[in-house]
C-alpha cells in the first residue's frame, strides 16, 4: 500500500529514523517534491538523511577505510537482506544512495542516472574472476556503484567513466571516504572520450546505442582479449564478440573471439 505524502514535520522525522526504509521514503519524497518546497529546506533536510546513513554505517565504513571488512561475511550479509531494499542498503553503505537534487541536461540519447542492481553487479564479479592484478571499466559509472563494490570485493584497479559531473564528483567523495584507492573516476562522454584498455567492461544501458559503444571496445583494446557485460547487443554487427550464454536479468556476458578482428 502506497504511503500518503508525508508533512514536513513528518519528514523531519523520517530523515532522522534508523529505519533504512523511512530515510528512502523521505528521500524518494524530497527529490518528487522538490520544486514545490522550500529549497534551503529541502537541503537542509536532504543533507539530514545523508548524515544519518552515515551514522547508522559508521562502523562497517570505518572497517572498510581500514581494510579490515571480511568480504565473504559482508557477501553473506547482503545475500540475506530482503530485495526490495538491498539495494539501496548497499548505496548507503557506499555513500552514494542519495544523489544530487535538480536535473543535468543530458544528451537526447542519454539515459539519465539509474544504478545497476546488486544482483548483476555480483553475477558480473562472481564470472569475471577479477583480482587485484586485473582492471575493470565501467562505461557510465553514474554514482559509482559498480566500480566501488568491484574495488571493495575483487581488489581491481576499477576506472568508472560518467558523463554527469556531479556524479563524478560525488563518486570519487565516496572512493575517497572508503578509502577505496582502486577506485577511479573521470569525466567524460563515452560516445566520444578515450576508452582505457582492461580486462573487463561493464556497460549498463549508458546510451540508447549501446552497441555502437562496444564497437569502440575493439579499437580500444588492440586486440587485447576482454569481458564485457551489457545488456543485450547486436552480435551481427559485432562479429569479433561472442555471447557466453550466461545473463542475470537484463546483463549479458560476452567475451572476444579469439582471432577475431573487429
Amino acid at each position: 500500500m502506497a504511503r500518503d505524502e508525508p508533512s514536513l514535520a513528518s519528514l523531519q522525522t523520517l530523515v532522522a529514523s534508523r529505519d533504512i526504509r523511512d530515510r528512502a521514503f523521505a528521500a524518494s519524497v524530497l527529490r518528487l517534491q522538490s520544486s514545490k518546497l522550500d529549497p534551503a529546506h529541502v537541503a537542509e533536510l536532504y543533507d539530514s538523511v545523508r548524515a544519518t546513513a552515515r551514522a547508522e554505517h559508521a562502523e562497517i565504513q570505518a572497517r572498510i577505510q581500514d581494510g579490515k571488512l571480511d568480504r565473504h561475511a559482508f557477501l553473506a550479509e547482503l545475500r540475506a537482506v530482503p530485495l526490495d531494499m538491498r539495494d539501496h542498503l548497499v548505496e548507503e553503505l557506499l555513500d552514494i544512495a542519495y544523489p544530487p537534487l535538480g536535473e543535468w541536461q543530458l544528451p537526447s540519447d542519454a539515459v539519465p542516472y539509474s544504478p545497476s542492481g546488486v544482483a548483476e553487479v555480483l553475477f558480473a564479479l562472481e564470472n569475471a574472476q577479477l583480482g587485484p592484478h586485473s582492471s575493470f571499466v565501467d562505461l557510465g559509472s553514474g554514482l559509482g556503484k559498480v566500480v566501488l563494490l568491484a574495488a571493495l570485493l575483487s581488489g581491481a584497479r576499477a576506472h568508472g567513466i560518467e558523463l554527469d559531473p556531479r556524479l563524478v564528483a560525488d563518486a570519487r567523495a565516496a572512493a575517497a571516504g572508503l578509502g577505496l584507492h582502486n577506485a577511479h573516476f573521470s569525466e567524460g562522454d563515452i560516445r566520444v572520450a578515450p576508452l582505457p584498455q582492461a580486462d573487463v567492461y561493464y556497460m549498463f544501458i549508458p546510451v540508447l546505442r549501446s552497441s555502437e559503444i562496444a564497437r569502440r571496445l575493439a579499437v580500444s583494446a588492440q586486440g587485447q582479449r576482454f569481458m564485457l557485460f551489457a545488456p543485450a547487443l547486436d552480435l551481427q554487427a559485432l562479429p569479433w564478440l561472442a555471447a557466453c550464454n550466461r545473463a542475470s536479468y537484463w546483463l549479458e556476458m560476452y567475451e572476444t573471439r579469439r582471432g577475431a578482428k573487429a
